[in-house]
């Protein structure tokens, strides 16, 4: 068997590859197309040449997920560019105060849900705010830590929606198992947004943004992290064991 790909499937695999790198953005392929193709090719001969069949199913499988993760950050990165402006900052820093206002009635006053997904949504611009202060300085830390606590945040307001439309908040007096796996999800999404806080507060930490109140987006991130696995521990605990929490 020869060690080398046929010159059909090695220019089918490249053609396929070109179309796929039409997921980055423009400016993206115009600088870095050619390298990339060439870089693939070179990998794709290596491994078949090593593994045959095999090592070309697995330089696929690792070069799509790369592909997709790398094409969302420059996509997301390209984008970016038009928050660092101060009216941005100022804007977003108000909704994360109004944010902030709603966390706390939401845990003082019996005020439902809704509330809470008005905190949620209000806090989107509060790591805007956030974010868009770091200049484009923060890096691929303030990037990670911007894109956690936007995952976060969706995920969160997923859960509630769930909770809310499917009943099963309803249902956690008369059956209290039945909200058990609801109970389970809805701490982890908010674990999301707390690492992404925390790590965005790392890099405004470290770039020094802000010289009042610097630590603040860091204590809100292990704050949420710690509350929300306190909500595991307790909440799921119980529901898990049919008790009313």
């Amino acid at each position: 068997m020869s060690t080398y790909p046929s010159t059909n499937s090695l220019s089918v695999s490249v053609r396929v590859y070109r179309a796929l790198l039409l997921a980055y953005p423009k400016k993206f392929r115009e600088h870095y197309e050619t390298q990339l193709v060439q870089v693939f090719r070179d990998s794709f001969r290596e491994a078949y040449h090593h593994h045959g069949m095999l090592g070309m199913i697995d330089l696929w499988l690792h070069t799509f997920v790369d592909l997709v993760f790398t094409a969302l950050v420059e996509h997301f990165s390209e984008r970016s560019q038009y928050m660092f402006s101060p009216k941005v900052a100022l804007w977003g820093g108000l909704a994360g105060v109004v944010a902030g206002m709603c966390w706390i009635f939401a845990g003082l006053l019996p005020t439902g849900p809704g509330t809470l997904v008005l905190a949620l949504v209000l806090g989107l611009g509060g790591l805007g705010s956030l974010y868009s202060q770091q200049a484009g300085q923060g890096g691929k830390l303030g990037l990670v830590g911007f894109s956690f606590g936007i995952i976060g945040t969706g995920l969160t307001i997923a859960v509630i929606w769930w909770g809310i439309t499917s009943g099963t908040l309803d249902r956690m007096e008369k059956d209290p198992a039945s909200v058990a796996s609801w109970a389970f999800i809805f701490p982890l999404a908010l674990v999301i947004l707390g690492i992404g806080l925390t790590v965005l507060g790392l890099a405004s930490w470290r770039l020094k943004t802000s010289n009042i109140w610097r630590g603040l987006p860091l204590g809100l991130g292990l704050v949420t992290i710690i509350q929300s696995i306190t909500f595991w521990l307790v909440i799921y605990g119980s529901l898990s064991q049919g008790l009313v929490p």
